[in-house]
């Protein structure tokens, strides 16, 4: 099996360059400080902690014995906020490119100017990823199951904060976090992750692909709201309709918005245009009740008891092979204020609905 792991991943590395056959170390976990000991007046640089589950199937089947990481993360407070007087809180976690200062911080802000907590996750910082890994590597060494798991890391972290209502906390994810957000939404891994507390009470899903699906069959009974863009190839939207229908099915309140003329990432800095980028919205990928995956029909095996090492190499694996079998290129992204006004309008009302009130 290991040998088939790392032939599976030199089809990854193959592909980007004939001169390198072996894939790249993997980053050891930094060495940050200990767990933060939560007061009322706790904000700023936080740490909690987290597990490294790779992929899905270690989130979805009990009993996993996962690896422990440390998360940072930045807490904005709202000014008032105290064991008297707790505050909602929303936490936030990155899209494949990391944390923006135009949209993850940026909402943190927006949060604590609103009366509400926002907790900006590092998921990549966790496992060693800098500004100057690579995109390619970035999303090998870190999954969106990863930042799902961080998410109910620090679902549990602000349960412990005086000044944070634990009944009203939400969660919203960018792109890789908009899937990992959607993916939240599933009961098996609430139960694993994070059972002795109460699930997220809002999910909200900015333009997350719609390549994989979980099978949820029981959600945790939080609403989910998307917002994509019509001109975004990033997200099949019939894909995208048929998964928010089946999370309806199975227990949760369901809305999307789609702006006719947006693309993706429109609270980037950058330009819009189309970037040349690989793109997962053809692949049809789906999650199986022993934890294969299943990608275009064929039945991918996810072995057990993988160390952090293998898991690496297997998603390199897994990644090479959607490249190879129905990953696109490319897709329009970056700056659109006209939309970023319209989704902050949308925003404010779900925060309203379902935190403040």
């Amino acid at each position: 099996m290991r040998v088939f792991l790392l032939c599976l991943a030199f089809v990854t590395f193959a592909s980007l360059s004939q001169e390198k056959r072996q894939p790249p170390a993997l980053p050891d976990f930094p060495d940050y400080p200990p767990v933060s000991e939560v007061t009322a007046q706790t904000n700023g640089d936080v740490y909690f902690s987290s597990v490294t589950p790779g992929d899905y199937k270690w989130l979805v089947l009990a009993e996993q014995n996962l690896a422990e990481t440390t998360v940072k993360a930045q807490l904005f407070l709202p000014e008032g906020a105290s064991a008297s007087n707790p505050v909602p809180a929303m936490v936030i976690i990155h899209g494949s490119g990391g944390i923006l200062p135009s949209r993850e911080i940026a909402y943190g802000q927006w949060m604590a100017d609103h009366g509400i907590a926002g907790l900006v996750v590092n998921s990549y910082g966790a496992r060693g990823v800098t500004d100057e890994t690579p995109y390619g590597l970035r999303v090998a060494i870190v999954s969106d199951a990863d930042e799902t798991a961080d998410a109910y890391g620090a679902l549990k972290f602000l349960n412990q904060h005086p000044a944070i209502n634990p009944e009203k906390i939400g969660l919203m994810g960018f792109s890789y976090g908009g899937m990992a957000t959607r993916a939240a939404l599933d009961s098996r891994i609430h139960q694993n992750m994070a059972a002795k507390v109460l699930p997220f009470a809002l999910h909200l899903d900015y333009y997350g692909p719609c390549h994989f699906d979980l099978q949820t069959a029981k959600t945790t009974g939080a609403p989910l709201f998307s917002l994509r863009g019509a001109e975004d190839k990033s997200n099949d939207l019939e894909a995208c309709a048929r998964l928010e229908n089946r999370l309806r099915d199975a227990g949760s309140a369901i809305g999307s918005t789609i702006f006719p003329s947006a693309g993706h990432g429109w609270e980037m800095a950058t330009p819009r245009q189309f970037i040349a980028t690989l793109n997962p919205a053809p692949c049809n990928q789906v999650l199986l009740e022993n934890g294969d995956w299943q990608i275009e029909g064929k039945t991918i095996t996810v072995p057990d008891e993988l160390s952090r090492q293998e898991k690496y190499l297997f998603r390199l694996g897994l990644l090479g092979q959607m490249k190879q079998s129905c990953m696109s290129e490319g897709y329009i992204m970056g700056q659109d204020k006209q939309t970023h006004g319209l989704s902050n309008l949308l925003l404010s009302q779900y925060t309203s609905a379902y935190l403040l009130n």
